[in-house]
């Protein structure tokens, strides 16, 4: 009996644990925040290095690193580096209006996910969360919490390395 309750416990534990760094990311289709009759998929973007930011326009640290993502993209814009940044607002007009105040030129790229796909999907601790990802899919670095000007530096560098720079 013990035996079957450790095998149940075990397999509990990895159906619904995080993913962790190294592991393959989980490819996903999403409206299009700006044109939700549009699905973009993370495949699209297949061969790049992404950070996938999962965000909210009344999260406060989302809206002090948003600035410091449309920086950091435009840095890196002639690189193959594109930031996905997926909202889980209630309403999608929330978060295009927040993003029409710092991305005015729509530098990132940005999903809808109204039912919170992704955050169930990467068993989000917090908000907001992002995740490197390499260019063959598989999970670099977690962060949890905004990104700061300090964070940002280390990112930066973790970019260059996975761009071969």
């Amino acid at each position: 009996m013990k035996k079957v309750l450790l095998v149940a416990l075990f397999l509990c534990a990895n159906v619904f644990a995080a993913p962790q760094i190294g592991d393959n990311v989980t490819d996903f289709k999403l409206p299009n925040l700006y044109n939700l009759n549009q699905e973009l998929s993370s495949t699209d973007f297949k061969g790049n290095v992404i950070l996938l930011n999962l965000w909210a326009s009344w999260c406060g640290g989302c809206k002090e690193e948003m600035p410091l993502f449309v920086e950091l993209q435009e840095e890196f814009k002639e690189s193959n580096f594109k930031i996905l940044l997926s909202s889980i607002d209630k309403d999608p007009q929330s978060a295009i209006s927040f993003l029409n105040g710092v991305d005015q030129n729509r530098v990132l790229n940005s999903f809808y996910d109204k039912e919170k796909t992704l955050p169930k999907a990467y068993k989000c601790m917090g908000m907001p969360s992002s995740y490197l990802i390499d260019a063959n899919g598989k999970l670099v670095d977690i962060f949890i919490g905004s990104i700061d000007e300090d964070s940002l530096a280390k990112l930066k560098i973790k970019i260059k390395s996975l761009l071969g720079k």
